[in-house]
């Protein structure tokens, strides 16, 4: 076998733009993930550490995906975990019924709504929440479908109404 000298000086020299192509990328990763924790309302939390340091950062994926330059700073498998976990929080619902009750004095279901970051409480019915495009956005499907059946027969039973008063 014989092999050209200029055939092995362009296989080095390509080993060699590999190899410092390689380390750049390295020296770009300023951070990686110590630790992903999930709070008990299903938030989660990213524990970050600067490589070499022992400073260490909690923070949301929403916060880490944000922020153009310090997601530049983690290794493509870090940007991927701090992705997925950041499309997992946006599928989330931000609200939950908690209660639902007849109010009698307006003759409508109340539903009291529970935020799920600030445990804020919300009072409305249930064509108040349909009528609020952004409320209904942060709810379980499960919820919305609640809700709309509700605003649904009310809507229903006024227009009977209506029709019986106007026909006598």
């Amino acid at each position: 076998m014989r092999f050209k000298i200029s055939s092995i000086v362009e296989y080095t020299a390509l080993l060699l733009k590999k190899y410092n192509e390689l380390q750049q990328t390295q020296e770009n990763n300023i951070y990686r993930i110590v630790e992903i924790k999930q709070s008990l309302s299903g938030r989660y939390r990213i524990i970050i550490q600067v490589i070499g340091k022992s400073s260490i950062i909690e923070c949301s994926p929403e916060e880490i995906v944000a922020v153009d330059w310090l997601l530049e700073g983690f290794s493509k498998k870090d940007i991927r975990t701090i992705t997925y976990f950041a499309c997992e929080q946006i599928k989330k619902p931000n609200y939950k019924i908690m209660m639902q009750e007849f109010c009698e004095k307006l003759n409508r279901m109340i539903f009291k709504l529970k935020e799920a970051e600030s445990d804020a409480l919300v009072i409305k019915t249930a064509n108040q929440i349909v009528m609020d495009k952004e409320l209904i956005n942060k709810l379980s499907k499960e919820d919305i479908n609640s809700i709309s059946y509700i605003a649904g027969y009310e809507c229903s039973q006024d227009a009977i109404y209506f029709c019986k008063k106007n026909i006598k």
